[in-house]
């Protein structure tokens, strides 16, 4: 914690991603409330990612998921790092803007305030604003997501987890169904609330990202759903 700690800027008054930073919740779990390193933090100079992102590449901890991302879920090679040791650094090798469908997926996935939503900046705060789950209309997956309101108007929206969602009230029948429909898409994981959830048959939780195949490896897919 205190080596992700040591080039970390203390601008969690400032950042877009306070309130919801995971480095920011470890760091009040298990971290200390003084620092060690007495040298000087480095800095970095922000990159053009495009439109969407906005970075702050000085709050990096060089986690790499954004490249990951880019490389194994999108099927592009735009981002990498560059550098070694205090000298690594996350962005695009010759300079040019995030291209990319899939780009502004890595404003979700960044854990700390890197990579922030540039329309978004300095709007709210995520303790103000209200959380609706929604279906996305703009695919025909219909995919889950969340949507943020503040006073009666739109923020912004984010991806959830994509699954089949049953209420405490609906029938038996409906349940079973529900279920035979997830096992015919290879998809056997279980989910549920109750006090003793090692209950549930069928458990298993490499589905989660074994039935959802990135673009890089779209072709390689035995079954699209459209």
């Amino acid at each position: 914690m205190e080596f992700l700690l040591a080039n970390h800027p203390l601008d969690c008054p400032i950042c877009d991603q306070g309130g919801e930073c995971d480095l920011q919740d470890q760091s009040m779990q298990f971290g200390s409330d003084r620092s060690r390193f007495t040298e000087g933090k480095r800095a970095v100079e922000d990159k053009n990612f495009g439109p969407l992102i906005k970075t702050i590449m000085t709050r990096c901890i060089q986690c790499t998921r954004c490249v990951r991302f880019a490389s194994e879920i999108a099927g592009v090679e735009d981002l990498g790092t560059t550098g070694r040791g205090n000298d690594l650094q996350i962005g695009t090798y010759v300079e040019k803007m995030f291209m990319s469908e899939l780009s502004g997926n890595v404003i979700d996935i960044c854990p700390v305030g890197a990579l922030t939503s540039k329309p978004y900046a300095f709007t709210a705060r995520p303790w103000e604003t209200r959380k609706t789950e929604s279906i996305g209309v703009l695919d025909a997956v219909g995919s889950n997501i969340v949507v943020s309101t503040r006073g009666g108007e739109l923020q912004g929206a984010k991806g959830s987890s994509v699954a089949a969602v049953v209420g405490g009230l609906v029938d038996a029948e409906a349940l079973v169904s529900l279920k035979d429909l997830l096992n015919r898409l290879n998809c056997d994981n279980l989910c549920t609330e109750e006090k003793f959830p090692t209950t549930g048959a069928g458990s298993d939780l490499r589905s989660n990202y074994l039935l959802n195949t990135g673009i890089a490896g779209i072709e390689e897919a035995d079954v699209l759903l459209l």
